[in-house]
């Protein structure tokens, strides 16, 4: 519980710092340019470009900010998860692809629960995979929901050791307090597929 206060106010703190500062400065050069180019007539393809690059950069701050903040399970846990993956993977070139249901009949707290276990294996993936494609599934199989993450990238031959050894630990630790069972296969070269079950409830 501890660790995911600190970690949700540590989100929030860089979500809001993002929005307050680097965002509101590119909306503001933005806005130069724009009327530097109308001053001269007829803006230049250059300063068009730059408008254009720069609302870019905004819309993608925008997703990870997104990201970032607390979970909004108000459409549905799927859609939170859609929402995540674009946010995190937003600017590479990992194509992120969802099939499924938006809505998953868990209560709030095992809700939350995935999220943050999905989270955090959105994040791994994004920072070891070098994955071309990820594959994201919620459905449900009788009276349990299964969600899984799938990814084409180099995958690894043992989670046991190394980087990314606690935070296997805890999301495992996370599934495990709600009565779900968090599942993690992976071999090198042919990707890695993390499931989590969870019964209704």
């Amino acid at each position: 519980d501890q660790l995911t206060e600190v970690e949700e106010r540590e989100r929030v703190l860089l979500a809001e710092a993002i929005h307050d500062d680097p965002m509101q400065l590119i909306i503001a050069v933005a806005m130069r340019l724009e009327t530097l180019g109308l001053r001269s007539g007829e803006p230049p393809a250059e300063v068009e470009e730059l408008i254009g690059n720069l609302e870019v950069a905004i819309g993608r701050l925008r997703t990870l900010i997104a990201a970032l903040s607390p979970p909004d399970l108000t459409d549905g846990l799927g859609s939170s998860l859609r929402r995540l993956a674009a946010g995190i993977f937003v600017g590479t070139r990992t194509v992120v692809r969802w099939s499924g249901q938006d809505h998953a009949p868990l209560s709030t707290s095992r809700k939350q629960t995935a999220y943050r276990i999905l989270r955090e294996a959105l994040v791994n993936a994004r920072k070891h995979a070098q994955a071309r494609a990820i594959e994201l599934t919620l459905r449900q199989e009788g009276s349990r929901v299964v969600i899984s993450l799938r990814d084409d990238g180099v995958g690894t031959d043992s989670f046991d050791a190394g980087p990314g050894h606690l935070g296997m630990m805890t999301m495992r630790a996370r599934a495990a307090t709600e009565g779900g069972l968090l599942t993690v296969r992976s071999r090198p070269g042919e990707g890695t597929t993390v499931t989590l079950t969870m019964s209704n409830g």
